[in-house]
């Protein structure tokens, strides 16, 4: 049913925003204009740019109602920005999606030319933004390392000579309200500044019945201050200092149990907290269904009261760019930045899914991240403009603190279980409830586990991109990077201190003892029984939850209170260096007005293009194990294209198609380190092939219209992955191969399109402009491990989210003297419910967590200008 709504735009297979100009002045003169991008950081019309790239102005911002980055993937075509517990950005099914430090993005994200070398930062509000420019494919020639998927690039109004201004306030649904003003300030007639703020207040449309609280909430105040100095004729200089503040609530998700056989659930006959009958372990499943979408219903959850769930990120970002036209055809720029940022603690992961502390992972401490960046910059031209190019050097400098802290905590086991354990069969529980023997205590590693971990990055590069004009027509672009990357990462790992929890736990309760003689276990506990205790008494009694509550948190920190082993930290070093060449190629060929005469085509271009980019590797922790290389992953990109203005430049259609090798993809799995933590760890795991399409039309079919369209597939396979059975692994230390080729890529999409409609009215009162805007998802997998491709197979809904459409509606009106408009709108007015933040992991924790986006929501904007 939901393809009805996109038969047009599927059929046709075309996308959408190309337009530069507000949709009043478009519909004047009833021509797209002209389009002008720096996809390859000089101007140029975005037409006879020979690369896939989307060209949206302020104005189209705000007429499509974009106030996020993230609103973007809505409508552009083949990207996917997700928000979860980490901001993920995919393009054609290439991203990041744990937000960890260590790992860097495969989407770059440019403010002014500066790199934001961190997802934390990326998701930035479209305040006083002039243009943004989605760059799709790998950019490592002019834009370094991290962009194998893409680039954002998104360029700020101004300072300039006039004094103006403007004041936006909005409300909406869930108690949501905004405030945008911002101010142009002449001090001279070479000095200028610009001011902009940004508030915001939404109470979140989740409710945790937990705590009575709201979840997906947002708090946030953030200014942004520039100055322009023009020092002379050719010398510019521009800065600008950004400071920002958020908190609100984490995503909260629901959750299902997807699979029996998984290590937490029942593959280890382990019992948890609450258990009372060792026939069958029933609280690890209750918790989470307790916090299912059935059991809960819309938009509910139950997580319960935990401080580790309130976010808070804090940031500041300086820029300053120097321009000098040091002679004709020639400019030298300076870029230089500098950025530090601070995200409290907060949870990363709740594996169990419920309100209950079984397996969760957090960040319990600030983490700090600085960085510095410069790059110099020579754009120029020469033999009669026939050969023009851009060089330039880049060296960065990044400094990053992160502590993750993992809690298991203290998990059950049948003694006639564990024995079955201990000489490597597949355990299964005892038929009575009664069992035989109660053992309680650290069964999967310790309790909590706490690794500091950090990271300094220097970052040196090279990069020169010539075109040269062979003909009026044909244009040649070859170009090429040099990077070079030192990465020296420290780890201090921190365990439980097993002395002080076996004499709080016989403090509390003395039939628990330790068990003797201590000894050999098997792969699981890291192989001895110690920090393991037999209970004298029955399953009837709760052993477990008696032994966990003797460490739950009293302190509201939201960490269980086990004493960490502190006087016998691990420490690990590793000094890595990786460099990488990054080449490109494009030939493009611009059709001149004879060649047209007598074709349906006002302007057409057509080109092909090679290029290359990679993703930095880095150093891994693995647990107790310290840490290992990761190499750097690299994609390169073969694509053809067609650009084209047709019916008197009142259409515009750009297609691409394109097929990318991804090699040494670093993926996230779940393993086991030598103590017996279940951990979750990067690896290169392999090699993958993307071939896709993208094509974009807008239209505008008679003055006042504007029609836009999107269509995008990309069809992702792993041709080699290989991974390891976890159960093996954590029974038998066995590492079994697992052959994971074939598998779908997960969290992107790979078909999206969209529909937008928009027609302009002038009358005596004013403008007024109604919209529509459909857009479409289609099914998305979401599973992490080995078996969540094979559950999603058997059941899509498992490990998986399905397709979904959603639909927009707003209505403007401008008076005519142009200073007032006001709009009112509605979001996903058809209240679908779909999920968009969710991790499926089935071979150890068994859980699906699942993350709805926005339902529907309505409000109104009233904007004054100046």
């Amino acid at each position: 049913m939901h393809r009805v709504y996109l038969a047009l735009p599927v059929l046709m297979l075309t996308s959408v925003w190309s337009f530069a100009q507000p949709a009043e002045g478009r519909a004047a003169r009833n021509i797209i204009e002209e389009v002008v991008v720096t996809a390859r950081k000089r101007e140029e019309n975005i037409q006879e740019t020979p690369l896939a790239v989307t060209a949206l102005s302020g104005d189209d911002l705000r007429e499509a109602g974009i106030d996020n980055v993230a609103d973007l993937s809505k409508s552009v075509p083949s990207l996917q920005i997700n928000k979860g517990q980490g901001n993920q950005i995919y393009i054609r099914g290439i991203g990041e999606r744990t937000g960890f430090v260590r790992v860097d993005p495969t989407v770059g994200v440019y403010l002014d030319g500066l790199f934001l070398p961190r997802a934390d930062g990326q998701l930035l509000d479209t305040v006083d933004v002039e243009s943004l420019q989605v760059l799709r494919g790998p950019q490592g020639t002019l834009f370094g390392k991290n962009t194998t998927g893409g680039a954002l690039v998104l360029t700020l109004a101004k300072p300039h000579e006039e004094f103006e201004g403007y004041v936006e306030g909005g409300i909406s649904s869930y108690e949501t309200r905004k405030l945008r003003a911002g101010f142009n300030f002449p001090l001279s007639d070479t000095f200028f500044t610009r001011v902009a703020f940004n508030g915001i207040y939404n109470e979140g449309y989740m409710k945790d019945v937990g705590d009575d609280s709201r979840s997906n909430s947002e708090e946030g105040l953030s200014a942004l201050f520039q100055t322009r100095w023009d020092a002379s004729e050719t010398l510019t200089q521009e800065n600008l200092l950004f400071i920002g503040h958020s908190s609100g609530k984490l995503t909260n998700t629901n959750c299902n149990i997807v699979r029996d056989e998984a290590l937490f659930v029942d593959g280890l006959a382990l019992l948890w907290a609450g258990d009372t009958d060792a026939s069958q372990g029933r609280a690890y499943r209750e918790n989470c269904e307790s916090n299912s979408r059935e059991r809960q219903g819309d938009l509910t959850a139950n997580k319960g009261p935990n401080p580790m769930l309130e976010q808070n990120f804090e940031s500041v970002l300086f820029g300053s760019t120097t321009t000098w036209d040091f002679a004709e055809n020639y400019t030298l720029k300076a870029i230089l930045g500098v950025r530090r940022a601070v995200e409290g603690p907060v949870q990363t992961a709740d594996n169990d899914g419920g309100p209950a502390e079984y397996s969760e992972a957090y960040n319990n401490e600030d983490s700090i991240r600085r960085s510095y960046s410069l790059e110099l910059q020579l754009n120029g031209s020469a033999l009669n403009n026939r050969l023009n190019f851009t060089t330039g050097l880049f060296a960065a400098a990044e400094r990053n603190t992160e502590t993750f802290t993992l809690l298991t905590n203290l998990i059950g086991i049948d003694s006639s279980s564990l024995l079955q354990l201990a000489s490597g069969q597949d355990p299964t529980r005892p038929i009575s409830p009664l069992g035989t023997v109660p053992v309680v205590g650290a069964l999967t590693g310790d309790p909590l586990l706490q690794s500091d971990f950090e990271l300094d990055n220097a970052t040196y590069a090279a990069f020169v991109q010539a075109s040269y004009d062979l003909t009026e027509s044909l244009q040649l672009t070859l170009g090429v990077r040099y990077t070079e990357e030192i990465r020296k990462s420290g780890l201090k790992v921190i365990g439980t201190d097993l002395q002080d929890l076996a004499a709080r736990l016989q403090a509390a309760d003395p039939r628990f003892t330790p068990l003797t003689p201590p000894g050999p276990l098997g792969p699981l506990a890291g192989g001895q029984t110690d920090g393991l205790f037999s209970f004298a008494g029955s399953w009837l009694e709760n052993p477990v939850g008696i032994a966990t509550d003797v460490f739950r948190d009293r302190d509201g920190d939201g960490i269980v209170d086990y004493k960490m082993d502190t006087d016998n930290p691990s420490f690990f070093d590793a000094d890595e260096r990786f460099s990488q060449v990054t080449p490109m190629l494009s030939l493009s060929y611009v059709f001149d007005e004879y060649q047209l005469d007598g074709t349906p085509f006002d302007a057409l271009t057509s080109y092909f293009t090679y290029s290359d980019g990679f993703k930095s590797g880095f150093s891994e922790p693995r647990g107790v194990d310290g840490l290992a290389r990761i190499e750097p992953e690299e994609v390169t990109n073969l694509e053809l294209g067609l650009k084209m203005d047709l019916l008197d430049r009142r259409m515009r259609l750009n297609i691409a198609t394109y097929n990318m090798g991804y090699e040494n993809i670093q993926l996230v799995t779940v393993s086991q380190d030598s103590a017996g933590n279940l951990i979750v760890v990067f690896t290169n795991a392999g090699e993958a092939t993307i071939r896709g399409s993208e094509m974009e039309l807008s239209w505008l079919p008679f003055p006042g219209a504007v029609v836009s369209l999107n269509y995008s597939n990309n069809n992702y396979f792993y041709s080699e992955f290989e991974d390891t059975n976890l159960k093996e692994l954590a029974l038998r230390n066995t590492a079994v191969p697992v052959d994971r080729s074939g598998e779908p890529f997960p969290a992107s999409p790979e078909e999206s399109a969209s529909l937008g409609l928009q027609m302009s009215f002038p009358s005596p009162i004013g403008v007024i402009t109604p919209r529509l805007d459909i857009s479409y998802k289609g099914d998305v997998f979401f599973g992490l491990d080995a078996t969540s491709a094979e559950v999603y197979r058997e059941d899509d809904d498992r490990s998986g989210a399905d397709e979904y459409v959603l639909v927009d509606l707003r209505l403007t009106w401008q008076n005519n003297a142009g200073d007032w408009r006001v709009t009112a709108y509605g979001s996903n007015i058809l209240d679908e419910r779909y999920i968009n933040s969710t991790v499926a992991v089935t071979d150890s924790i068994g859980t699906f967590n699942q993350g709805y986006g926005n339902p529907r929501v309505y409000g109104v904007d009233v904007t004054w200008a100046f």
